[in-house]
């Protein structure tokens, strides 16, 4: 595959995955009761737009044409409207901007969205049902779709900057799946002080069946 069609495909994987998750964080913020994770995702929303706009500013410096690349709700209007090549500038001024976490103490918790979960299902399958479905989404479902798209996020751009030759935009792609893992492991912290992201407890009597635990059983 020539160089550029492979930068524009795995460009355009980005800006999908990206664009799908700003749009979705407007309807989380939407919904979102806790003023600390609106603070997070507010700013989290603002940073990957930003990166999305210095991908197609850097996208069109370097020739690729990104008329109809997936592009966020709230940039459609604008996303056609031409740049001058004069004033864009490639390099490692155009790479994203490093994701920080804001100070400790700035974002204050608020009456955030009581998670109440129904009885687990019985059997080797658990069914859907419809009586527990949810009325409105909560703080923690949304926190929980954040942190997925960004672990997404990150495994998207990660793969591209490895597809891509370019040397500009594989390092754009590596700074922003960096940043990916920066905001997701911000949520998590969100989450695991809220006591929403628990690891598994150690199964006390795990069974494997692998050939080496069948032949040599412990003593």
């Amino acid at each position: 595959m020539n160089t550029g069609t492979r930068e524009a495909m795995v460009l355009s994987e980005v800006l999908r995955s990206n664009s799908c998750m700003i749009d979705h964080y407007n309807f989380y913020l939407g919904n979102c009761q806790d003023q600390q994770l609106r603070s997070i995702l507010d700013r989290q929303q603002r940073h990957t737009l930003d990166s999305v706009q210095r991908l197609m500013q850097m996208m069109q410096s370097h020739g690729i044409d990104t008329t109809g690349m997936p592009l966020p709700s709230t940039m459609t209007m604008t996303a056609s409207a031409p740049q001058a090549a004069s004033t864009v500038q490639y390099g490692t001024q155009m790479t994203t901007q490093q994701y920080g976490t804001a100070p400790a103490g700035t974002a204050q918790y608020g009456a955030g969205a009581i998670y109440t979960a129904g009885p687990p299902a019985t059997g080797t399958q658990m069914a859907y049902q419809q009586s527990t479905r949810p009325t409105a989404i909560n703080d923690r479902v949304i926190a929980e779709g954040a942190l997925l798209f960004h672990k997404c996020s990150a495994d998207t751009s990660t793969r591209a900057a490895l597809e891509s030759s370019e040397p500009h935009i594989r390092s754009a792609l590596t700074n922003m799946a960096r940043n990916c893992i920066e905001m997701s492991y911000e949520l998590y912290n969100y989450m695991s002080q809220r006591g929403w992201y628990q690891l598994p407890a150690t199964p006390q009597h795990f069974i494997s069946h692998s050939p080496k635990q069948q032949q040599y059983p412990p003593q």
